[in-house]
């Protein structure tokens, strides 16, 4: 797999389209005045690769662009990758654009339609490179997160910034932020081969086999200890089958033998007779409800009752008034007529004020009352019988009474009884189970070495996983890579006449830098001077690896961007132009510089491509030749007349 960049495209807000196109396989220059926008080339790659921010410089850019594109070939497919500009005051946008399978870019922005998340886009590079499912596993004791190595980790090792390139301290691109280090040390035995492709999914195999072993090892441990007749466990669920009645109290074993055999008596299936009452009205419920029925049943008789005694006692009080009411009214037999007046007493003839009623009317009232006297009279015997019925009812409901709540105090001791009886049933339930949990254990061990096979497969599986994932044969395979990457690292320094590069050079993968090994003890870097041998053995490290990614036949992209490698020697307010690459020191080293890229290319050719963008040029055919794009005279990466609109 070779992925390379074709081309890359900005957008204006009118929908005009400027390319930069590269040759495949080949050193591609691209050189011009300083502030043409040469720089943002490696911001835009970085930007559409998926990065988290628009590292593109503030300015004539990010107002006149509308959208960033590259165009990548994958062994001749076209790949397209669009991300919207986030604009002057914007950090970044998820409106990406993705496809495959292209010839070129679009006319206008008008087909860029989001259709893949940030995510989702350096999940479908992975994809494209090729990356095989991995995951690097901290040693134990780290607080590092087990990490993947993907797409985000691999361009790492392809973009060299301006601030990057010639830094002393930094190797790698964005090695300064938080976190990138530690991917980068955690993806790079992937990525140079150290792990193999199958690496990942033996890892899985070998977790699998782990735990497959540990629990085979705990059911087998668990199961002996279950068999294991010297152990207290059989004399424990013996003296517990004792208490709750499965076996009798005086039951004993002399032998190991005679104990299973009360084991398994005390294990075997039984029927469980509850007491029964066969008085269907013995029911508590029913009974409740016949208590709350003859209670009602007593009110109401003595409701009647009551109005019985009330009747009798106002008929009594009745009769009494009657009586004497008729005493009083019986002297009209003195009188013989009613001829008298009525104004006059009968008796003294004196003027009454108020007028006495007739004899006759008299007489009336008294016959009336005599007939009421004899109705009562007539009455009371039949008050009488009803109350005495009332009574023996009451007296008959009340016995009842007496009977049900004798039933229900019983029915309530024989519920009790059932209760107790359900908790001794469930307890010897428990206990017949777990006595046959035992012994269908102990006689599993007993008779069956399958448990153990399986054990054995188990080890040895685990142990042809170990030999294959085995850490010190991992770190020899990474140290005989880097050790690769060291010995061109060294002839690269040796071409580029770098100090120190007489010496043993090598990569150092836990500081990531390159360290000198000399006589007086190892140089690192930073203890190098000059900015020169800086970007020196940036360069040199950078084509170290990626000579190794190349041979073999690695996911990472197989193009390098360079920006101002020659800053040192020509900063950039610097603009010498054209270079003869002899007349002193600085033009030497810098013509040393590109050569060694050109040959580069030229060595790995077609499967290598380098893109330098710097505002030198030599005056050499091959510099000529390599140059792409050549911003001078007004030309930069933004034409003119974007910027009139704006």
């Amino acid at each position: 797999m070779i992925l390379q960049l074709r081309a890359i495209a900005i957008y204006s807000h009118a929908g005009e389209r400027r390319d930069i196109e590269f040759v495949l396989g080949r050193l591609n220059i691209v050189t011009g005045a300083s502030k043409t926008g040469k720089s943002a080339l490696l911001d835009i790659v970085d930007y559409c690769w998926g990065r988290g921010e628009c590292t593109i410089p503030e300015g004539e850019i990010r107002r006149s662009v509308s959208w960033f594109a590259i165009l990548l070939d994958r062994d001749g497919e076209g790949i397209l990758i669009a991300r919207r500009n986030p604009g002057p005051a914007g950090k970044a946008t998820d409106d990406i654009f993705f496809e495959r399978g292209v010839a070129g870019f679009p006319d206008t922005p008008q087909p860029f339609a989001k259709n893949v998340t940030a995510d989702g886009l350096r999940a479908q590079l992975s994809i494209v490179l090729g990356i095989a499912e991995n995951k690097h596993v901290p040693e134990p004791g780290s607080t590092r997160a087990p990490l993947e190595a993907s797409a985000s980790q691999a361009i790492f090792f392809c973009l060299q910034a301006q601030d990057e390139i010639a830094n002393r301290r930094l190797l790698f691109h964005r090695q300064g932020e938080q976190f990138i280090p530690s991917h980068i040390k955690d993806t790079l035995p992937y990525f140079v081969g150290a792990m193999g492709e199958d690496h990942y999914l033996q890892r899985m195999r070998y977790d699998e086999a782990r735990a497959r072993l540990r629990r085979l090892e705990r059911d087998y441990a668990e199961a002996r200890a279950l068999a294991n007749e010297a152990s207290g466990t059989a004399q424990s669920l013996l003296q517990e089958a004792k208490r709750v009645g499965l076996l009798p109290a005086d039951a004993f074993a002399d032998t190991p033998a005679d104990l299973r055999i009360l084991l398994a008596t005390a294990a075997a299936p039984r029927e469980l007779a509850y007491a029964r009452n066969d008085d269907p009205g013995a029911d508590l419920t029913d009974l409740e409800n016949r208590r709350r029925r003859l209670r009602g049943e007593m009110q109401e008789v003595r409701e009647e009752i009551a109005d019985v005694h009330r009747l009798e006692r106002e008929a009594s009080e009745f009769q009494v008034e009657a009586r004497e009411q008729e005493a009083r009214l019986a002297s009209i037999g003195l009188l013989l007529d009613d001829s008298g007046d009525a104004e006059t007493c009968p008796l003294c003839d004196s003027h009454l004020a108020t007028p006495i009623p007739s004899v006759s009317e008299v007489r009336r009232s008294l016959t009336a009352l005599e007939g009421q006297l004899q109705s009562v009279r007539r009455d009371n015997p039949r008050l009488q019988a009803r109350q005495a019925d009332l009574e023996a009812r009451r007296n008959a409901i009340d016995e009842q009474l007496r009977s049900v709540q004798a039933d229900i105090l019983v029915r309530i001791s024989e519920n009790e009884r059932l209760r107790i009886e359900q908790d001794q049933f469930t307890e010897q339930a428990r206990t017949a189970g777990r006595i046959g949990y035992y012994l269908e254990n102990a006689r599993t061990i007993a008779s069956d070495e399958g448990i153990r096979l399986a054990i054995a497969r188990a080890r040895a599986e685990v142990s042809e996983l170990e030999q294959l994932l085995d850490q010190e044969a991992l770190e020899e395979r990474l140290t005989t890579a880097l050790g690769l990457v060291g010995r061109d690292l060294t002839r690269y320094a040796r071409l580029l006449d770098l100090e120190h590069g007489d010496n043993t050079l090598r990569l150092d993968r836990k500081n990531l830098t390159v360290v000198a090994d000399t006589i007086d003890g190892p140089l690192a870097l930073p203890q190098i001077g000059s900015g020169e041998n800086w970007v020196g053995y940036h360069v040199a490290a950078h084509l170290a690896i990626h000579g190794l990614f190349r041979a073999r036949r690695r996911p990472v992209p197989a193009f390098l961007m360079l920006d101002q490698p020659s800053q040192v020697h020509y900063p950039p307010e610097r603009d010498v132009g054209e270079i003869d690459g002899k007349s002193d020191e600085d033009q030497a080293a810098v013509a040393r510089l590109y050569r060694l890229l050109f040959d580069y290319c030229a060595e790995h050719y077609p499967n290598m491509q380098i893109i330098v963008t710097d505002h030198v040029e030599l005056l050499e055919d091959w510099f000529r030749e390599s140059t792409v794009q050549r911003w001078r005279d007004s030309i930069k990466l933004v034409p003119v007349s974007w910027l009139r609109s704006i």
